[in-house]
């Protein structure tokens, strides 16, 4: 699954899920910038329902804010290449998280959600990440943090390094 969660994916995820094949989805290869809550939050229900479980390579893939929320709702986690991740603020690949913001245009800027933020917060604990959201205190405004492998496994976001 890749580019930006928008509304309505949501629909297009559970026609894709709903349509007959002879052997179930079992993984989710994900790389996507992010994108709207809603949609994500809901494909992520979907993916946990239906037993899938999640890829971001991170050599390659870069799935940032929305797209965490699917990535923490696979059974199983993949965060293959993770340990070849800068933990911090400067990687341009792999999960990136960041707080909730809203954009208030020119004159009000952009803000952080504390509302949104909670939000997310919850997800990530009805997920079983509850630590995910850690890490979006971390980033500051405009930026993502991402973590390394070690760091994704330690808080439970991955459950491993390897590819499925």
């Amino acid at each position: 699954m890749s580019g930006p969660f928008v509304v309505g994916d949501e629909t297009i995820f559970k026609a894709f899920l709903d349509k007959p094949r002879s052997q179930p989805i079992r993984v989710l290869y994900l790389s996507s910038g992010g994108g709207k809550i809603d949609p994500a939050m809901a494909i992520g229900r979907m993916v946990r329902k239906a037993g899938i479980a999640t890829v971001v390579d991170a050599d390659s893939a870069n799935c940032a804010s929305a797209c965490t929320y699917v990535f923490v709702a696979g059974v199983r986690r993949h965060y293959v290449n993770g340990g070849n991740v800068t933990e911090g603020m400067t990687a341009r690949n792999g999960l990136g998280f960041h707080p909730v913001h809203r954009d208030g245009g020119r004159i009000g800027g952009k803000t952080f959600s504390d509302k949104g933020s909670e939000r997310v917060r919850a997800y990530y604990a009805q997920m079983g990440t509850p630590r995910a959201a850690e890490l979006m205190d971390k980033a500051a405004l405009d930026t993502f943090y991402r973590p390394n492998g070690q760091t994704a496994l330690t808080l439970r976001i991955a459950t491993s390094l390897s590819a499925p």
